[in-house]
């Protein structure tokens, strides 16, 4: 019976540490967490930018693209992929979506607050992967969702998943006419 109240407050204080976690951290302030759905042809542009961005470098990766709740929309693995790199991808388009930041400077947080760090990390077991490549989708300053793409060099991820984002940009806009 002691040790229940100890126990709620641990929880508490994790649950604190991770909601304030995003406004902490960013220097801008994060769009809000809401809007347009995500249309599969759009997750089709996206995934065929980032796609395109593997192939011109010889590359071979997986992608992801999520709605503002994190849940997956469109998928590939390319030839010659791993089914890992399918779920490296979906953790960081689940991790961009929901905290509205890249997962870049999610993963970047370690080094600054480990505290919220693993607290995000105890509080989604095995949904978020922070390390970079995962990319929020913002339309009229709204997340709407992200891409996350995994199995490139280190660094290459990211340019990958903004390769995608150019070409759901041109592809809304060429939507418009």
């Amino acid at each position: 019976m002691l040790g229940f109240p100890r126990v709620a407050v641990g929880f508490a204080a994790i649950v604190f540490m991770t909601c304030g976690f995003a406004a902490a951290q960013s220097r801008e302030p994060r769009p809000a967490i809401q809007g347009a759905p995500i249309s599969r042809m759009e997750a089709r542009a996206l995934i065929d930018g980032a796609v395109a961005f593997a192939e011109q470098g010889k590359m071979v990766m997986s992608v992801v693209v999520v709605d503002q709740a994190g849940e997956v929309i469109a998928s590939e693995r390319m030839d010659g992929g791993t089914y890992r790199n399918i779920k490296f991808a979906e953790g960081k388009a689940y991790a961009a979506a929901i905290f509205g930041q890249t997962t870049e400077e999610l993963g970047a947080v370690y080094k600054t607050r480990p505290d919220r760090y693993f607290g995000i990390m105890n509080m989604y077991p095995g949904k978020v992967y922070l390390v970079g490549g995962g990319e929020p989708l913002v339309l009229d300053g709204k997340v709407i969702g992200a891409i996350g793409v995994a199995g490139l060099p280190e660094g290459v991820d990211e340019k990958a998943g903004r390769a995608g984002i150019a070409a759901w940009t041109k592809f809304r806009e060429t939507m418009k006419k």
